[in-house]
């Protein structure tokens, strides 16, 4: 045979494959991944009726364009790209929970789908395949795709900008570059945090930069050029978003926040020990090569959040769900690895392509079934803790008479959104009896209560006239100077 004619040589257990033999699949091992994460996404997507957040969306998506800029001014101007993305999508389709979570799934199976693509790119078509299908099974992949937020887009842009970089850097070209600049104001946009994974590509541009002392300078000054023209669209937003930060003043703060913070990521304490002990399983049996650069990007932008949290705290965790793909990646290498030690005779009636399928088959089905009560408990109507504001709307519909009116005890807060949202379709919802501003007029998501309730009250009959709304809670802190709490 000739030399030209002969095949590359198999892989040893524990190696993994040259790059050509794994580049060709990258495409198909795409489909399984984003199938599932599309049908567990879209699966009772409608049932859970939308908490807080998601009522903010649907508030910020109906207002017109120019309630929208005024509230912007005021409150959530760095997810005014979300909002206006979802004021066409409610145009088309409607104000229903499901409705308004659908962009979201399509995001996140799309997003699983890309990450299976990037673990092929970095280590084979089995690390890539385990990948998205661990991925598209954690409990956190299917909350994030039936939530009407930008999270999902978040994650969809921070692989997307993983994937163009190592594009870029296989072969440098200056379209590459290009499509790899445009994905930093896409990430900025749908959220300002996410570009945290630019700390990640830095230790991947410094990483692969020992190959040459000329060649990596060249592509570090590339790469500073493309983050840097990526990141002047998003300079508005970095000022009037600076101004805003009181709006999440009320984030968990302190060690006890960092020491719940892997089950919160994974929004399962079974998921976070599987993954992470799958990781950690990876650092010792797989190759080295890219375990820097994914760990990296699992800690940096976690770590430095908490870091800085005294003067701003953004350490939350679905802030920093575009981190959980890295895990995966690390737990998939993991696992297949594993599989590849085993001895040949335990595995002889398997090709070796048929031992990876069936490893990430195998580990998507056995994390699917230990994680069965948390995929339960993301789909409960309402969320744990949340009150069940539609079943209260319910009853105040069917009650309601002519002149009847609404109160709210304490301090309204996000009661008014709520029951707003659940009156959205009713022709004469129940008068608030004690508003004095809109949140139109605030240019907020609340309105702001009467200061002398008699006097609001004042012909109205003493009985018969009000329904009240309450929630158990504490009466949370003004969010602006503008509210009377």
């Amino acid at each position: 045979m000739s030399r030209q004619a002969q095949a590359p040589p198999a892989a040893r257990p524990g190696q993994h494959r040259p790059r050509a033999a794994r580049r060709a699949p990258a495409v198909p091992v795409a489909v399984a991944p984003t199938l599932l994460m599309l049908v567990l996404g879209l699966s009772g997507i409608g049932h859970r009726q939308p908490w807080d957040d998601e009522r903010a969306t649907w508030w910020a998506a109906t207002l017109g364009w120019g309630d929208l800029a005024r509230l912007i001014q005021h409150v959530d101007i760095v997810l005014a790209p979300y909002y206006a993305l979802m004021h066409l999508w409610i145009d088309l389709t409607g104000t229903s929970g499901g409705a308004m979570r659908v962009p979201s799934a399509l995001a996140m199976a799309a997003a699983a789908g890309v990450l299976a693509v990037l673990g092929t790119r970095l280590f084979d078509a089995g690390v890539g395949t385990a990948a998205g299908l661990l991925f598209a099974v954690l409990p956190i992949s299917t909350r994030y795709a039936q939530e009407a937020r930008p999270y999902a887009f978040a994650v969809l842009a921070a692989l997307t900008s993983t994937l163009l970089l190592l594009r870029a850097l296989d072969r440098p070209a200056g379209e590459r570059w290009a499509a790899y600049a445009l994905t930093i104001p896409w990430m900025g946009l749908v959220q300002l945090v996410t570009l945290g994974v630019l700390a990640a590509h830095l230790a991947l541009l410094l990483s692969r930069s020992g190959t040459g002392a000329r060649l990596g300078r060249g592509r570090m000054g590339v790469w500073t050029t493309a983050v840097a023209f990526g990141l002047l669209p998003l300079l508005p937003v970095l000022v009037l978003g600076a101004g805003q930060t009181g709006q999440v003043a009320w984030i968990p703060t302190g060690w006890p926040a960092l020491a719940s913070f892997p089950q919160q990521l994974f929004h399962s304490q079974t998921a976070a020990d599987a993954v992470i002990g799958a990781a950690l399983l990876g650092l010792l049996l797989a190759s080295r090569r890219w375990t820097g650069f994914l760990l990296c990007w699992a800690l940096l932008p976690p770590l430095f959040l908490f870091a800085v949290q005294g003067v701003v705290n953004l350490f939350l965790m679905r802030y920093v769900l575009y981190t959980c793909p890295a895990w995966v990646l690390l737990a998939a290498n993991g696992l297949c690895s594993g599989v590849r030690l085993l001895p040949e005779r335990a595995v002889a009636w398997a090709a070796p392509v048929s031992r990876d399928w069936l490893a990430a088959l195998g580990a998507a089905v056995l994390l699917t079934l230990v994680c069965i009560p948390d995929l339960q408990a993301v789909r409960a109507d309402p969320l744990p803790g949340d009150p069940d504001w539609h079943a209260a709307a319910q009853w105040i519909i069917s009650h309601d008479r002519p002149g009847d009116g609404i109160a709210y005890s304490g301090s309204s807060g996000y009661r008014q959104l709520s029951m707003s949202y659940e009156f959205r379709d009713v022709a004469r919802p129940p008068r608030d009896v004690f508003l004095k501003q809109t949140p139109q007029a605030l240019g907020e998501f609340m309105a702001t209560d009467c200061l002398q309730p008699a006097a609001c009250a004042r012909g109205r009959p003493a009985s018969g006239w009000w329904r009240a709304a309450t929630r158990p809670t504490r009466t949370p802190r003004c969010p602006s100077a503008r509210r009377t709490c």
